[in-house]
């Protein structure tokens, strides 16, 4: 393969996707997913120098930031904020990620164990200058009642199942960290199906539009539980390492919430 098959490659897969936004590709979400893999590993070994405890209250700070990324994301699909590399997938999950790792590193070098105070207003700062923004600009807020209340019906649904159902209870294991991350994959699920099957959204991702053409949009919502349920029984059974295993789980969190936000800003604004 020579140089201009090699930039040809790189356009037609990576560049091109995002100049015409016309969604991801396989291509597309298998680098991104090593991206996002090293990533993380690189970040717990970090943590574990500054002697970061990655459990609950690590995976709310990540919240804020996952809100962060989200409406920066639906504030450009706006056109509030300029169309850049930088303020599209990937540049924006790498400019938020290093400032998220920043803000863990350098609260936890000053804070010590309280290192989630500071990392918390270091995102909640930027967060309230766009929300005003944002605010100023809703259309469909009924759209927030409509994911909300889906969300807690399926979630409590099937927390009391996992907690009343003592074989599913033992086998499953949940632990506090768990809830966060169904409660994000099912956030995503619920706001997808919405956006498309109320609003006339599409789905960028290749393999949901797969599962999608054939069952319909609401199909997201079951396909999501099931997923994050048998990836969750994978971690808790065959990563010992507590750190480890949590920061894998945060980083599904992520997967799942910052798009989902993000379809539900959009839909929210109408855009």
């Amino acid at each position: 393969m020579g140089l201009l098959d090699i930039k040809s490659f790189i356009y037609k897969y990576y560049i091109e996707p995002i100049d015409k936004q016309s969604g991801y590709n396989y291509i597309q979400e298998i680098t991104y997913g090593i991206l996002l893999f090293f990533m993380v590993y690189l970040f717990y070994k970090v943590c574990k120098i500054f002697h970061i405890e990655i459990e609950r209250k690590f995976a709310i700070v990540t919240v804020f930031y996952i809100v962060l990324i989200s409406l920066i994301r639906a504030l450009v699909d706006g056109g509030y904020i300029p169309h850049t590399y930088y303020t599209v997938t990937p540049g924006i999950v790498v400019v938020v990620g290093i400032y998220y790792m920043i803000a863990i590193i350098l609260s936890g070098l000053i804070l010590k164990e309280r290192y989630y105070i500071l990392a918390t207003v270091m995102a909640v700062l930027p967060i309230t200058y766009l929300a005003v923004i944002f605010l100023k600009n809703t259309v469909h807020l009924e759209a927030l009642l409509y994911v909300l209340s889906i969300v807690i019906l399926i979630y409590s649904i099937f927390n009391y199942l996992c907690e009343k159902i003592k074989p599913l209870k033992d086998t499953l294991q949940f632990q506090s960290i768990d809830r966060y991350v169904i409660l994000s994959q099912l956030i995503d699920g619920v706001s997808t199906a919405i956006g498309i099957g109320l609003y006339g959204y599409w789905e960028q991702h290749p393999l949901p539009r797969l599962f999608m053409d054939y069952f319909g949009p609401y199909i997201m919502i079951p396909l999501k539980l099931v997923a994050v349920t048998i990836v969750l029984y994978v971690l808790n059974k065959e990563v010992e390492n507590r750190d480890l295993r949590n920061i894998l789980k945060i980083a599904i969190m992520a997967l799942g919430l910052a798009p989902g936000l993000r379809d539900l800003f959009r839909i929210i604004m109408g855009v």
